[in-house]
């Protein structure tokens, strides 16, 4: 099971410059103010809040180069009466319940967020609650000083008086063209070991039988996909806790907790890509957890970056890459008694 945290939503306080800890600072971003700049100490690594539209990283660079997507078009927009998506790029943690259409709920992720900054290279971002859907989403950023890895704990917190099932989805939108890349899961459920989401009659099911797609290959039990082209979304139930993007000289490593004998949502997949001639979009999954009052769902991410010495052209110089990818940092759960 993914651990489960009862929880009070602390109060969150204004803070500026003078009072922030080191390592986070206070300052405007393509036209949105008050955004939280996270600083590596010891190497060039940034990461870039904006608490205005709902907590969101929209950067997070080595050498000042955003492996993220950004979309000009957007820059320094807020949510307002039209309540729609802004299509921002950058990263988002959402939540969705199997076999079923939630209604929209901007507020909570691109709606503006309390925030505080109380320890050194850390910020936590607080939403409004929705008291339709009967949660809160609550996030942590810790940028270590000396690696610039990036530390990420995801909450959603059930502030009703009855329970709810939900999962939660890493939404992370980065710059198209390059190579995505994440282990097979040796006992998968797919007979290809992972699967291609295909539109019929207005639904989507994954095909995992013959899922075959052009730039597509698993080699070496690791599917490398290289992206851009046709809108086109694939998933897996990966059990390796890691999918990477490699795009110019950057290797994107995003650390996700994976639970074995966890409920995940829709056809199994932990793990899902998305991509098109513009975005590829990463998307690790929880579980879906059936969550008490009070309780929260917790599903905990790390982040790195790793320069590269030349851009990667071909899916076999991806598959190399493997060998840079440290071990994955979270233990796997004991199986429930």
């Amino acid at each position: 099971m993914v651990p489960r945290l009862c929880l009070g939503l602390a109060a969150a306080h204004a803070q500026n410059n003078n009072d922030l800890p080191p390592g986070v600072e206070l300052r405007t971003y393509t036209g949105w103010p008050n955004c939280l700049f996270l600083n590596a100490s010891e190497i060039p690594v940034q990461a870039v809040i904006v608490p205005a539209v709902g907590g969101r990283i929209v950067h997070f660079s080595l050498n000042g180069t955003n492996i993220l997507l950004e979309n000009s078009a957007s820059q320094g927009a807020i949510l307002g009466a039209r309540n729609e998506d802004l299509f921002l790029g950058g990263y988002q943690c959402d939540f969705g319940a199997g076999g079923q259409e939630l209604p929209g709920h901007w507020p909570l992720t691109e709606g503006p967020q309390r925030w505080r900054a109380d320890a050194p290279f850390s910020a936590k971002l607080f939403s409004a609650t929705d008291s339709r859907l009967g949660v809160a989403l609550e996030k942590e950023f810790v940028l270590a000083g000396d690696t610039g890895e990036l530390g990420l704990l995801q909450r959603l917190r059930n502030v009703s008086d009855h329970p709810v099932k939900y999962f939660l989805a890493d939404r992370t939108i980065c710059k198209g063209g390059g190579f995505v890349l994440f282990p097979l899961n040796k006992k998968s459920r797919f007979p290809a070991g992972w699967a291609l989401a295909r539109q019929a009659g207005g639904k989507t099911t994954y095909d995992g039988a013959v899922p075959g797609l052009f730039g597509v290959s698993v080699l070496g039990g690791v599917l490398v996909a290289q992206t851009g082209g046709d809108a086109t979304r694939l998933g897996a139930d990966s059990d390796g806790q890691w999918i990477a993007y490699a795009r110019d000289r950057l290797l994107f490593i995003k650390y996700y907790f994976y639970a074995p004998w966890g409920d995940y949502p829709g056809p199994g997949n932990s793990v899902e890509v998305y991509f098109d001639r513009r975005a590829t979009e990463l998307n690790p999954l929880s579980p879906e957890i059936s969550l008490d009052p009070g309780d929260s769902l917790i599903f905990p991410e790390k982040w790195l970056l790793i320069p590269l010495e030349k851009e990667v052209t071909t899916a076999e110089e991806a598959r190399k890459l493997v060998l840079r990818i440290p071990p994955p940092p979270f233990r796997r759960p004991a199986p429930p008694q």
